[in-house]
């Protein structure tokens, strides 16, 4: 009754119609039409032809998780073709029992690579996973086509679709989900300013320079280490602690901060964390080859309060095999820390900082078995 052609692999033909290529997905809830068939009908050649193909992607997670993997399943709409006398069911019935055939092994080819070691020997063992999926694909269709004598035999043909679509049921799609683990880190390098308020702004002027922070999150809590690197000139001398710190001379103010944050506000455009810690300050010489600066060290512990703002770079909708929270930012940092430990000079640092930076979250596969469920009409065929 049909004539039937299987396209394992992409040859010269499908190559010369790529460009106006016409491909159908498998679907549990859609089932083959006559309007599918959009190539004219070739004489001679049977009643009808269905060109398909299975493959697989592989799509990279994270460092620490394994790829990702997609399978699919599809029928060359431009390809396939129903001549006019084998317009009916039986034929639809025909090739539906192949397409169903074909989304079985596809499924059989997933779980097979997923149960790969993501390793260097990856790559050649998923082609012979392939390799062997399409070889037995091949001998269970050359089966069908036999034992239904082309589609012919119809009780044949009823027993094979009952048969196929319980097996459908038997071998769940593994559906691929991806989420974020609690885990995430960051990186944010910048420049900025400090300005000395209250008594130490008569000695200190304002300075400048870059700073480097490390940001890890667990969940919304957010633990931050960043440093800066100031240099500025003292506006007038001070002593403390039996040294002399002289009118003119150039610093470098050091800070470094340990504080605990926790994201506020989280949307696709923005980030709110406020933060509250410690800080070390540590005011030195800029040259300190110079004989007369030898030894001079100011060092103050001090808690800082801060507020972090991240402007989100780039699309951020949510994507199904997307991290939405891994993204690119344009940080603005303010903080403020009081003086204390020192009797000779008090009052506080005002710290602003803009940069860029960037986040992500470790982002995790995993498989949902969902099972198909294909209810057939009272009259099979």
């Amino acid at each position: 009754m049909n004539r039937l052609l299987l396209v394992l692999l992409l040859s010269p033909l499908l190559a010369s119609a790529q460009a106006t290529i016409d491909t159908l997905h498998w679907q549990a809830n859609r089932r083959l039409q006559l309007a599918d068939f959009h190539s004219p009908t070739q004489p001679g050649l049977g009643g009808s032809e269905f060109y398909y193909q299975i493959g697989y992607e592989v799509r990279p997670t994270s460092l620490w998780s394994p790829p990702a993997i997609e399978s699919f399943c599809l029928m060359f709409r431009n390809l396939s073709w129903v001549s006019e006398t084998a317009r009916n069911d039986r034929t639809l019935a025909y090739n539906q029992i192949l397409f169903d055939l074909v989304e079985i092994h596809t499924r059989q080819m997933k779980a097979k690579l997923i149960a790969l070691r993501a390793d260097r020997h990856f790559k050649q063992q998923a082609k012979q996973i392939e390799y062997l999926t399409n070889a037995e694909l091949g001998a269970e269709v050359n089966r069908f086509r036999a034992e239904t004598g082309g589609g012919d035999d119809l009780p044949v043909l009823q027993r094979w679709q009952q048969q196929v679509v319980q097996r459908l049921y038997d071998t769940p799609d593994l559906l691929t989900t991806y989420h974020s683990s609690a885990l995430g880190y960051g990186l944010f390098v910048g420049g900025g300013g400090a300005i000395a308020t209250g008594p130490l702004a008569q000695s200190l002027g304002p300075t400048g320079g870059l700073s480097l922070g490390i940001d890890i999150a667990l969940r919304r809590t957010m633990l931050l280490l960043h440093s800066t690197l100031y240099n500025g000139k003292l506006r007038s001398g001070f002593s403390h602690q039996n040294q002399t710190w002289e009118t003119g001379m150039t610093v470098r103010p050091t800070l470094f901060e340990v504080a605990l944050g926790r994201v506020v506000n989280d949307s696709p455009r923005n980030r709110l964390i406020p933060y509250i810690g410690y800080r070390l300050l540590d005011i030195a010489p800029r040259d300190r080859t110079d004989e007369r600066y030898k030894g001079l060290s100011l060092i103050d512990h001090a808690p800082t309060i801060g507020l972090l703002f991240d402007s989100k770079l780039g699309d951020n909708t949510p994507k199904p095999d997307h991290s939405e929270d891994s993204f690119l930012f344009i940080r603005t940092k303010l903080s403020y820390s009081p003086i204390l430990g020192m009797k000779s000079i008090s009052g506080g640092l005002i710290n602003l900082q803009i940069g860029l930076g960037g986040f992500g979250r470790v982002r995790k596969v995993n498989y949902k078995p969902e099972r198909t469920t294909i209810l057939l009409p009272g009259k099979l065929i």
